[in-house]
């Protein structure tokens, strides 16, 4: 029987400790690896975002006008489209006469007013002096120093005066009634101008204008097309909107804080590192297959059961908001991105 000695032993020992090193240091960094990947969210499953606005005409009419071209950046408030402002213009000027007319309607109206106050004043004098009159007569009358028949002459022109002067009244009253407010608060004159102000609203809108900075895409107006009120015509990227969406999986979420550094980088240029800031964590997703609401009247849902061995955790979106961008990258809404967050020290 082989006695093994001391120095066998150590040197069985030296010849086994590359690989127990090699182990230790597998183990270490395995460690390390799941640290960070546990504690510094990462993923490659991101997308470069912006906000797109449809661009379609307020108005109806055919394109006489196409200022700009396609994938071209425009300043906001710059021409993109014309629509035919003929027949607006038409509406315009009928406007402003409906506008002179009811001007001139409301003058005729006051006009007659005075008129009819001027009546009434008329009136009012004619009526005091067959006030007097009749007292006068009447007094004489009793004296015995005027007839009786004078005395009911002068009554009767009172009365008549008195007729008169309501009829006046009357008048006025309709006139005034007939005008309503006067001046530029005559209803008359306020619809007219509604309908000028209208009017010219519709006529500035045959001017299709950028809502704000950013470039136009896709493309695909003509001359002489029909555009439909309402019905979009062109798609209008906001350049200030470009950001990144990091769809992290929901049990790295408490890893991420509204602040965080982030560190993006594009396929299109996996060699340089966009840095961004968390700006928010989504509140609601749709996970598939988890759940009915097509239940009865859609108030109880109905959860499908599952017999998945493993359950997968639901991908959050969490908006980065991006930071000093290079000039020579293009961003273009839909592109990949990876994404890894850094959370504080605090975190």
């Amino acid at each position: 029987m082989t006695m093994t000695t001391a120095p066998d032993i150590m040197k069985n020992i030296i010849s086994k400790l590359p690989t127990l090193l090699l182990v230790l240091v597998a183990v270490v960094l395995a460690y390390v690896v799941y640290q960070r990947w546990t504690h510094d969210p990462w993923t490659r499953d991101g997308q470069v975002r912006a906000d797109i606005v449809k661009i379609a005409p307020r108005v109806s009419g055919y394109i006489v006008e196409i200022a700009v071209q396609d994938n071209q950046f425009v300043r906001k408030g710059e021409l993109l489209f014309r629509i035919d402002p003929s027949s607006y213009q038409l509406a315009v000027d009928t406007a402003q006469v409906q506008l002179q007319q009811a001007r001139e309607h409301v003058a005729a109206l006051e006009a007659g007013i005075e008129a009819a106050e001027a009546m009434v004043k008329q009136e009012e004098a004619a009526l005091a002096n067959a006030r007097s009159e009749s007292r006068r007569a009447t007094r004489l009358s009793k004296e015995r120093a005027g007839s009786v028949e004078n005395a009911q002459k002068k009554a009767a022109i009172l009365l008549e005066s008195q007729a008169g002067l309501a009829s006046a009244q009357a008048d006025l009253d309709e006139a005034r009634a007939n005008l309503g407010e006067p001046g530029a608060a005559n209803v008359r004159i306020r619809e007219a101008t509604v309908r000028l102000e209208q009017a010219r609203l519709n006529l500035s809108w045959t001017s299709i204008n950028a809502p704000f900075d950013g470039f136009t895409t896709n493309l695909d107006v003509n001359e002489g097309q029909f555009g439909s009120a309402g019905t979009p015509i062109a798609a209008f990227v906001d350049s200030s909107s470009f950001r990144v969406d990091g769809y992290f999986q929901e049990s790295k979420l408490k890893h991420i804080k509204r602040g965080n550094l982030a560190i993006i980088t594009l396929m299109s240029h996996p060699d340089i590192e966009l840095k961004g800031v968390v700006d928010s964590i989504g509140y609601a997703i749709d996970p598939p297959g988890s759940a009915d609401t097509e239940g009865v009247f859609n108030l109880v849902p109905q959860i499908q059961p599952t017999f998945d061995w493993i359950r997968l955790p639901q991908r959050v979106p969490v908006r980065i908001r991006l930071e000093d961008v290079p000039e020579d990258i293009q961003l273009v809404s839909g592109m990949t991105a990876s994404v890894a967050i850094r959370p504080s020290r605090e975190d």
